[in-house]
Parts: C-alpha cells; sequence; structure tokens
C-alpha cells in the first residue's frame, strides 16, 4: 500500500518536470533562431555586397576610359547598363559626381539583399551599399622609342600573312592608339628605330659633330690601310669615290659600334675613340663579279670592284697577302669593275660598302604620324640580326645625353617630371654575328664591330665586354652580343627608361629559351614582357602594351 502510494507521488513529481523543460526550451529557442536567421540573413548580405563592391569598381573603371567629352548623363546611362550587366538584376544607383583636373567619377550603388527571418529578428530590410571613385590621370606626356626588327626572318609566315606584315599593322595601330587616346597629351612624341645587323641614321646627320669626319678615331682605319698614301681623310670621302661609279653606294647612314664601354652608355663623344665612325665594309679580295672570290685558302663573299686599277702602285697585286688586298686603299681612288648586282652568298644581302647596313634610317622623336607611318610602311626584311645595335640606338633617341640631345627639338630631361620615357623592344630572334668559315683570315663576314680580323690584324675585343672577348665561334660571337645588349639594357632602366620587350616567336621560326630569356631579363617588369606566336599576337602585344602605358587607377 505504501509502495503504490510512492509510485504515484513520483509520477506527479515527474509530470511536472517535463512541462517545465519544455517550457524552458521554448523559451531558449527563440534566440537561437533568431541568431541563427541574422546569421543567415547576413551573410547573404555580406556576398551581395562583395559582389557589388567588385561591380561598382569595374563599372568606375570602364566610366574613367570614356572621352573627357562624354556627358553626365550617358556616363548615369552606362553604368545602370553595366551595373545590371555585372550583377545580373536592377540596382539602384546614386547620381554619380565628376570633378575636374583630374576628372574624377564616384559611383554609388545599392541592392536589396533577401531577408528570411525578419518576423523573428526584427529585420526589415538589408542594402548592401558599394562606393568607388575612379581617376582620368591627367593626359601625360611620353617620349616613346619604337624598336623594331627587321631582319631577314621576319619574311616568314607568322600566321595568315608575313612577320614583317603583322608588324607593320601592329606598329601603325599603336600610333594611332596614342594619338587619339585621352590618356597620351598632345606633346608625346615617337621615335622609330628599324634594326638589322646595324642601324641607319638620317641623312641630315651626315655631317653631325659626333661623327667621325676626320679619322680622330683608332678604328677608322682598321680595314682601309695607309690612308695617306691616297690622300683620303675619312671613310667618307671612300664613300663618294664609290658613288661616282654606281649612284647606290653613296653611304646609307650606318655607324660603327664603339669601344667598350662607352657603347653601353648614352654619351656624346668626348675623345677621340667616342666619335661615331661610319660603317664602310671594305672590298673583299677577289675577283668582284663572281658571287665569291677566292685568293688561296681565303674566300670572299663581298668583292665589289677590282683588286687592282691602273694607278701608279696599284696596278698588281702579285705578291700581296689577303690583308693587304683587302685593306690597300689605292683601288679607291679610281674603283673600277664595280659589280653592284652581286648579293651575299649566305644572307641576301646586297654588296657593296654599306654590305649590313640594310634598314631605313632611323626617325627621331617626332608627332608628326605621317612620317611615323611613312617609315613603318618602308621597313622591309633584310640581313641578320643585332639586337644590341637596335636597342642602344633607340635608348639614344630618348636620351637628353646622347648624340640627338643637340637638335632642334631634343628629348627631355631625364629629371623632368612632366615626361615618361619608354622604350619598345621587339624582334623575331637571336643575336647573331654571321661567321665565314671559308675565310681564315676575316673569319667572319663585315659587322658593325669590324671583323673578327681585321686587315690590319685587330679584332672586336676592345669593343666587347672583358669576360666575351677572343671569340670564334657563332655560340661565341652570341653571347657577347647578348652580353652587351643586357649590360645596355641595365643602364638604360638605371636611367630612367621603362623597357617593354616583345619577342616574336612563330611555331614555323621560334625563338630559343636563352633569346627569350635575354628579352625577359630585359624587360623592366615581369608584365612588360611579352611573347606573340602569330601575327594576331603580336598586334595584340602592342595594344596591350599601349593601352597599359596610360592606364588608368582607382582612387580608392
Amino acid at each position: 500500500m505504501q509502495v503504490a502510494a510512492f509510485r504515484r507521488a513520483f509520477a506527479r513529481l515527474r509530470g511536472a518536470r517535463d512541462g517545465n523543460v519544455a517550457i524552458l526550451f521554448a523559451f531558449l529557442s527563440l534566440p537561437i533562431l533568431g541568431f541563427t536567421g541574422a546569421a543567415i540573413d547576413y551573410g547573404l548580405a555580406t556576398r551581395l555586397e562583395v559582389k557589388l563592391q567588385a561591380a561598382t569598381d569595374a563599372t568606375a573603371l570602364a566610366l574613367c576610359q570614356t572621352p573627357l567629352s562624354t556627358t553626365k548623363a550617358a556616363l548615369q546611362l552606362q553604368a545602370g547598363t553595366m551595373m545590371t550587366g555585372f550583377m545580373g538584376a536592377t540596382v539602384t544607383l546614386d547620381a554619380i559626381t565628376i570633378t575636374d583636373n583630374p576628372r574624377q567619377i564616384t559611383l554609388t550603388a545599392r541592392a536589396p539583399s533577401p531577408i528570411f527571418f525578419g518576423k523573428i529578428t526584427g529585420t526589415t530590410t538589408i542594402r548592401p551599399r558599394a562606393t568607388a571613385r575612379c581617376a582620368t590621370p591627367l593626359p601625360k606626356t611620353f617620349e616613346i622609342a619604337l624598336v623594331l626588327d627587321n631582319t631577314g626572318s621576319m619574311n616568314v609566315s607568322g600566321g595568315g600573312q608575313t612577320k614583317m606584315q603583322a608588324l607593320k599593322t601592329a606598329a601603325a595601330n599603336f600610333v594611332d592608339y596614342v594619338y587619339s587616346n585621352d590618356a597620351f597629351s598632345a606633346g608625346t612624341r615617337l621615335s622609330i628605330v628599324p634594326f638589322a645587323s646595324a642601324v641607319a641614321i638620317p641623312a641630315s646627320y651626315r655631317s653631325a659633330s659626333w661623327i667621325d669626319l676626320t679619322g680622330k678615331s683608332s678604328y677608322h682605319w682598321t680595314n682601309v690601310l695607309s690612308p695617306g698614301g691616297s690622300n683620303f681623310t675619312n671613310r667618307l670621302q671612300i664613300f663618294a669615290k664609290l658613288q661616282g661609279v654606281y649612284a647606290g653606294w653613296g653611304w646609307a647612314g650606318c655607324l660603327e659600334t664603339l669601344p667598350y664601354p662607352l657603347n653601353i652608355q648614352d654619351m656624346t663623344p668626348s675623345s677621340n675613340d667616342s666619335y661615331f665612325v661610319p660603317m664602310l665594309a671594305p672590298d673583299e679580295p677577289g675577283d668582284s663579279s663572281a658571287t665569291y672570290a677566292c685568293v688561296g685558302q681565303n674566300c670572299s663573299y663581298n668583292s665589289y670592284i677590282d683588286d687592282k686599277t691602273d694607278k701608279t702602285n696599284c696596278d698588281t697585286t702579285n705578291n700581296l697577302t689577303f690583308a693587304q688586298l683587302e685593306g690597300r686603299a689605292c683601288k679607291y681612288v679610281s674603283p673600277t669593275g664595280a659589280t653592284p648586282t652581286n648579293s651575299n652568298y649566305f644572307t641576301g644581302v646586297p654588296n657593296g660598302p654599306n654590305f649590313g647596313c640594310t634598314t631605313q634610317p632611323l626617325q627621331t622623336l617626332t608627332s608628326d604620324t605621317a612620317a611615323l607611318k611613312a617609315l613603318i610602311n618602308s621597313m622591309a626584311p633584310l640581313g641578320s640580326t643585332n639586337i644590341y645595335e637596335g636597342l642602344m640606338w633607340g635608348w639614344r633617341t630618348l636620351s637628353p645625353l646622347s648624340v640627338f640631345a643637340g637638335g632642334a627639338s631634343p628629348p627631355a630631361s631625364y629629371s623632368s617630371s612632366a615626361v615618361n620615357k619608354v622604350l619598345i623592344l621587339m624582334t623575331d630572334g637571336e643575336n647573331s654575328w654571321p661567321m665565314n668559315g671559308n675565310s681564315p683570315y676575316n673569319q667572319s663576314m663585315y659587322f658593325p664591330a669590324g671583323y673578327i680580323k681585321n686587315a690590319d690584324g685587330s679584332g672586336p675585343n676592345p669593343r666587347l665586354p672583358p669576360g666575351n672577348q677572343n671569340i670564334s665561334t657563332t655560340s661565341r660571337a652570341r653571347n657577347a652580343l647578348d652580353a652587351l645588349t643586357s649590360l645596355a639594357c641595365s643602364n638604360a632602366k638605371a636611367a630612367g627608361i621603362s623597357i617593354y620587350t616583345i619577342g616574336f616567336s612563330v611555331p614555323a621560326d621560334p625563338i630559343d629559351q636563352q633569346g627569350l630569356n635575354l628579352l625577359s631579363s630585359c624587360a623592366s617588369a615581369t608584365n612588360q614582357f611579352f611573347v606573340a606566336n602569330d601575327a594576331n599576337g603580336l598586334i595584340t602585344a602592342f595594344n596591350q602594351i599601349a593601352s597599359s602605358i596610360g592606364s588608368l587607377r582607382l582612387t580608392q
């Protein structure tokens, strides 16, 4: 009886406890559900805000790319269209604000976020907001050098057209962009430097003070011996004699490489060997009427006049060595046997005193778009690749310290805060100094650094870095030119030149890894080095460089 009573009492107590627990749980579940619902609603809002900010940033930058003449109403309409496209739904835009000098556009966007737990949390609206301000920089003044490969390999197909055709399109597009885009001021100027084995300067500089017109340089007579006996005082006098027998043999404007380290610096002549010596490819010994000629064990590929004439002391070749025949000055006094129609057996370059000087003369800094495009249109592929010479002459067109600083419209000072200096180097190949295995004497074709062995017995060592001398093979010659190129790049960048490089490496004619590494290291930054694998890629690379030079920015 007592046991039954106890059980009834315990049952009543347990029922009371369960009821209290249920009441307590019901009471506590409301805030838990509220916290959970709020987290979900605000999490969705946060994700929406991130997306809204990204869309607002992109839209603001696009607005700042519009012409300065674009009306506020047109900008507002464009902003609405772009934001809807980015967000996939209509958003609310505040009225954009615009300030001048420089133009700054402020865009604020709002978008409602869905609320699922509002009845529990008491939240009725969540409206993420995003603001972006972009700036259209004040037009900048640039001095830009286009250093363009004009070598024979540019005649190879680059995908639907030759590489040269693609280059002409890309370069012309670049000129158009610079002179039609608001990011570039009206004072922006361009230079164009076509290069192959050498670089030619305009005829107007023929008598410039920095040209060696009096034989001051110790390099002036390396391949024309005993000039006094023929009364020649400079190489241009020899060109004048040769032009007398063939009009196309006047000096084409190419210059020899300066001695090291002057040849990796931008400077004006201050000593005899710092003057620029006109390139004169000597008449190599042999029968000028033949494609190539041999004298003993030496075969030459640039024999363009007779080795002897009827002049006293020039009427025989008996007992003369290859070096003496090559270096004798008397044969230029009254040249005979001119053969201007022959071309080099290996390179296809025309024989004559301008052997290796195959490009159109460079254009110094100008804003004359007609002149720039005329030069681009006249470019032709011929000759071997000397990236180093192209780079140095491109730098010289930008330098306030070098040979073009004394002109009517000189380059701006390096210290100028108003002018930005840019060099764009484009090549489709690697540095190459053609060797001549059939001439144990010269050992190479004529080059801006002369021969591996010149008529006076000298070589190119004084023009090469100390670690790249005594060259005798194609690979060692290339390494020496690569070293000069690399040093010149470093010096130009240190002077304040921003360098972009483009390797035009098509599958049918690729640039090897050593060549690509050289271009990559020469560029001022990793994103300033481009590789184009076809014609469209080259055009795209130039377009990307043009747009990045005057790139926009967000101010906050």
